[in-house]
């Protein structure tokens, strides 16, 4: 189990850093995730994502055509666990 508030804050470092790389080619964002301890799990033409398994993290970056920063999210596993859970009737 994460601590939640190291969670928070890594979560806000990474928000800022995003949009401080906003117009920026995602390479160079990249490096810095990685220096973070982001790991990234696979890349195409419209996104990239990333995972801090410390910190129990996933990012989403998509894309735009000249491969810049169009929108992101960033969320704890246990969400993204929710939303992968079908729903049973």
């Amino acid at each position: 189990m994460v601590n939640k508030g190291w969670q928070l804050r890594m979560k806000r470092l990474v928000e800022r850093l995003v949009t401080s790389h906003r117009r920026a080619p995602v390479k160079k964002l990249e490096k810095d995730l990685h220096a973070l301890g982001f790991v990234e799990l696979g890349a195409d033409q419209i996104a990239v994502a990333f995972e801090h398994v410390i910190m129990e993290l996933y990012l989403e970056i998509e894309l735009d055509d000249d491969r810049t920063i169009h929108s992101y999210f960033i969320v704890p596993f246990e969400e993204k666990e929710k939303k992968r859970r079908r729903y049973r009737w």
